[in-house]
């Protein structure tokens, strides 16, 4: 009889006392050759001590189950073999002086057999000299043949089964619970029949029915938790939608512009200087953590902080509109350069400025301004000039020039309105003649929604525990260690709603070295060669005229095309991008916002930052990131990673929060809102934002997240058809549709992709690299992308009109050259060819030509004489359908401009009328 133990110290005492023998191990030798004649047949056997003499009458090998015992041929010490045996056979073996070589007449099948040393055929009793506990072993023939598991079987020592006890599984709440535990002790202890509350027996059971209870309650809330229809967290409901790959959006801060007005020049703006919505009683400008500080935010005053450092100039607070000498102009729907009277020599590209209308143009007072007749542009090219002849329309006249400025910003910042610049009152307000209806207000700086709040003490990381072990019942020898659970640390923000902003600030492309020389350039103004080589170093490269504007350490390089920042800061020359264009500033987009959190920890006097993630699952185990998780009620708590995405922190480690609260539409604040600044610097007097806070977009609810997760797998993210590139590439919001063409190119195929673009403008570069970079992550590969412009199809138009005899003929004529072109109309509508009228494939249809010529007033009735492309021969095919078709990448166009006959003419011939 065998005992199976965990721990076999008699082979160890036996070999260390060197007074009896025993088997050590045996070891099969497999060439893995098939065909092989003595395959399996060579064992190697292991003793403790050198072997005695032995024959192979001394040697049994039995125990199989199909080929029940195995012979010995001969046996041999290692250090003698038999001729003809090769050497190689037990170069491995060490020490050889412990081994004996058998070779068996056969190998056995893939049972295990038992090799026993005995005294003599018929006596089972060990040799003398020999442990009796150490002179048998177990093995395999076959244990060298391929297998898809481990060969080391586990032996154990199986308990013997027990039957479960009947209970009532429906039991879920204390009473219950209660009920379950003495009806089971009735049973297990029958002599037990006290039941009084005082009893200890009673006394644990209630304890354990009371701490049932809440583990039930645990169990429902988790259930609950599981289905998307069910949960009610928030942060479950986020990760159900994440698994769905639907990112649940927390809201975006709202952002605005703010006018500052100072009583000097060079006054610095720092980043995060804050900005209160109008309180009573507060003045102006407020010192940071004082009483009236404390009195606005108890008043719930909403806190705006200025996004980037900003030098202001207090020349640039109001600056006038220049009309070149004119009268009652106004700047059109569309614009994208205005002039400026005067020199601004601090004014730069990048810089942003408002239009805005200050007097009504009817009365003349402030009170009647359109005060949603305000724009913000900015800048990417300012200009000094001067007007050689603006002296004779001064009062009086001179023969001197006047200084101007010729400022020029981005088509998507063009303004959606007519901006009246001079004007003459109507009778009622005296006809008074008007020429600052409206100006441009500069020092305007972006500021965002939220509060900062600095080094909030988050606690330490805790210490990890050890669990207990689970009772092992088999009796195997694998030993269950006490497994160890780290830290659960998860520490809450004191404060809320946490901000998500928007990044907003300006790219920084590199930092330069600089020398006196270049630093004296840039304060001159002066695009030297040495300015041009070191930016052209740089890889930047300008092909128009370029100017410098700024000063003290801040300068704008354009040429009109492109531009860029420099600030000289930590004696180096940073570099930045000119900024976003105003519109995209204050969009609403709250899937790109970004928790405004970053921590600190300390460690061992090791100090390190960590940044925020919308999850962990990029993050690799290093990376110091984490997770912010917010609820409903809009408490927000840090997850950590675990070692595996995201790091952990270590046992002991202190953390402290840098973050901004305020969030959603509370910050969407109306115009004149904001009305005090928090600074120390006297030279900063008051604020002011001409335009209404925008972009504040609160977070999802629970609703709006069930709603959308089950449908989010259905949005198209890829392209295959024309159909989907077109779709795709339609998304960009000045593209009013866009049609696709798959063409082979020789090697490969490409997808053409023409666009149509709001307004009709160009295809240009920077739009050709908007659309690539849009369709690249939907494109298939080996599929190459091209942006083109659409076929516009000029039209020629003909038609005979007869006035009403009320009417002059040339009122009539101009107000139908109006209507048939590409412009706006007086009410404000566009005319009927505007390019947003027609787009790709559209057909160009006779009755609506006649409609719109039956809409002037004064028309008594219309001929239309003529209706065909240009340059067409006669062709009455349109005019006898009713319909001009196009094909499907052509667009109508009929501009009606002298200048460009080739995009469209009308011919009218008027007659009657007066």
């Amino acid at each position: 009889m065998r005992y199976f133990c965990c721990d076999e110290r008699r082979r160890e005492v036996v070999k260390l006392n060197g007074v009896l023998n025993g088997l050590d191990y045996v070891e099969v030798d497999d060439s893995g050759i098939a065909g092989d004649p003595i395959r399996q047949r060579t064992l190697f056997l292991k003793f403790l001590q050198p072997p005695p003499v032995l024959a192979v009458t001394n040697i049994v090998i039995d125990g199989g189950e199909r080929i029940e015992s195995v012979a010995v041929d001969w046996l041999a010490p290692a250090t003698a073999l038999p001729a003809g045996e090769p050497p190689e056979l037990v170069e491995e073996l060490d020490p050889p002086g412990h081994f004996l070589v058998i070779r068996t007449r056969f190998y056995g099948d893939f049972s295990f057999y038992t090799l026993r040393l005995v005294s003599a055929p018929g006596d089972d009793t060990p040799p003398a000299g020999f442990d009796p506990r150490l002179t048998s072993l177990q093995f395999s023939f076959k244990v060298q043949c391929e297998a898809d598991f481990d060969c080391a079987e586990q032996t154990a020592c199986a308990s013997s089964p027990s039957s479960a006890p009947l209970l009532d599984y429906m039991a879920r709440d204390y009473r219950s619970f209660r009920r379950l535990m003495l009806d089971r002790m009735r049973v297990l202890l029958p002599e037990w029949q006290s039941r009084s509350s005082a009893d200890l027996g009673v006394a644990l059971v209630e304890l354990l029915a009371y701490t049932g209870d809440h583990l039930s309650y645990q169990q429902d809330a988790v259930a609950t938790e599981a289905y998307l229809g069910t949960a009610r967290r928030r942060t479950s409901l986020k990760r159900h939608a994440r698994l769905m790959d639907y990112k649940v959006h927390e809201g975006c801060n709202a952002r605005c512009l703010v006018r500052v007005f100072v009583n000097d020049d060079a006054v610095m703006l720092p980043r995060a200087t804050a900005m209160l919505t109008r309180t009573a009683n507060i003045a102006n400008r407020i010192a940071p953590g004082g009483d009236d500080w404390l009195d606005a935010l108890a008043a719930g005053a909403e806190v705006f902080e200025t996004v980037e450092d900003s030098l202001l100039y207090q020349p640039h607070e109001e600056m006038e509109l220049y009309s070149w000498g004119e009268r009652e102009c106004c700047l059109s729907k569309g614009a994208t350069a205005a002039t400026l009277r005067g020199r601004y020599p601090h004014l730069k590209a990048g810089d942003v400025v408002i239009l805005a209308e200050q007097f009504g143009p009817r009365t003349g007072f402030s009170e009647d301004a359109d005060r949603s007749h305000r724009h913000g542009v900015r800048l990417t090219h300012v200009q000094p000039s001067e007007d050689p002849s603006g002296g004779l329309f001064l009062e009086p006249p001179d023969t001197h020039p006047v200084p101007v400025t010729e400022i020029q910003w981005e088509e998507a910042d063009a303004l959606p309105f007519t901006l009246c610049i001079s004007t003459i009152t109507d009778k009622v307000h005296g006809e008074q003649y008007l020429d600052r209806v409206s100006v441009v207000y500069g020092n305007v700086v972006l500021a965002d929604h939220g509060r900062s709040i600095k080094s909030e003490p988050l606690g330490v990381v805790p210490r990890g525990t050890l669990a207990g072990a689970a009772l092992n019942t088999t009796l195997n020898c694998d030993r269950l260690s006490p497994a160890y659970i780290p830290p659960r640390f998860r520490p809450l923000l004191a404060e809320g709603p946490l901000a998500h902003a928007l990044p907003l600030q300006r790219s920084h492309y590199f930092a330069m070295e600089t020398t006196p020389a270049i630093l004296a350039d840039l304060e001159g103004l002066n695009y030297s060669a040495d300015v041009q080589a070191a930016l052209q170093g740089q890889g930047i490269h300008f092909s128009g005229t370029v100017l410098i504007q700024g000063g003290d350490g801040c300068w704008s390089v354009a040429d009109g095309r492109s531009s860029y920042r420099l600030v000289f800061e930590l004696g180096r020359l940073q570099v930045y991008s000119n900024g976003l264009a105003v519109t995209r500033l204050l969009a609403e987009d709250p899937r790109r916002a970004r928790p405004q959190v970053t921590l600190s920890s300390y460690y061992i006097d090791q100090t390190d930052t960590w940044h925020p993630r919308q999850d962990l699952l990029a993050s690799n185990g290093e990376a110091r990131e984490f997770v912010v998780e917010t609820e409903h009620d809009r408490t927000s708590f840090i997850r950590f990673g675990d070692d595996y995405h995201g790091r952990r922190p270590e046992s002991d480690t202190e953390f402290s929060a840098d973050y901004r609260i305020g969030n959603g539409i509370s910050g969407n604040v109306g115009l004149e809102s904001i009305a005090h600044i928090v600074t120390h610097d006297g030279r900063l007097l008051r604020v002011s934002n001409p335009m209404p806070a925008r972009g504040g977009v609160d977070p999802e609810s629970a609703e709006q997240i069930r709603r959308d997760v089950p449908e989010a797998f259905r949005t198209q993210e890829r392209a295959v058809t024309p159909a989907d590139y077109a779709e795709i590439a339609a998304h960009p919001s000045d593209v009013q549709k866009a049609a696709a063409t798959f063409r082979w190119t020789g090697s490969w195929h490409t997808v053409f992709i023409t666009a149509d673009r709001k307004g009709g403008k160009a295809v240009d570069d920077q739009f050709e690299d908007e659309i690539l970079d849009h369709v690249e992550r939907y494109r298939m590969a080996g599929y190459d992308l091209e942006v083109d412009g659409p076929r516009y199809v000029p039209l020629e138009l003909a038609m005979t009109v007869c006035v009403k005899p009320e009417y002059f003929r040339s009122d009539v004529r101009a107000a139908l050259m109006r209507i048939f072109s590409k412009g706006w109309l007086e009410d404000g509508r566009p005319a009927l060819f505007h390019p947003d009228n027609f787009t790709f494939g559209q057909p160009v249809y006779l009755s609506r030509l006649y409609a719109a010529a039956q809409s002037v007033q004064g028309v008594a009735s219309v001929v239309i004489d003529r209706f065909q492309r240009l340059r067409m021969v006669d062709d009455r095919q349109p005019l006898d359908d009713g319909v001009l078709k196009l094909g499907r990448l052509e667009i109508a166009r009929l501009d009606n401009d002298p200048n460009f006959p080739e995009r469209g003419v009308v011919h009218i011939e008027v007659g009657g009328g007066k």
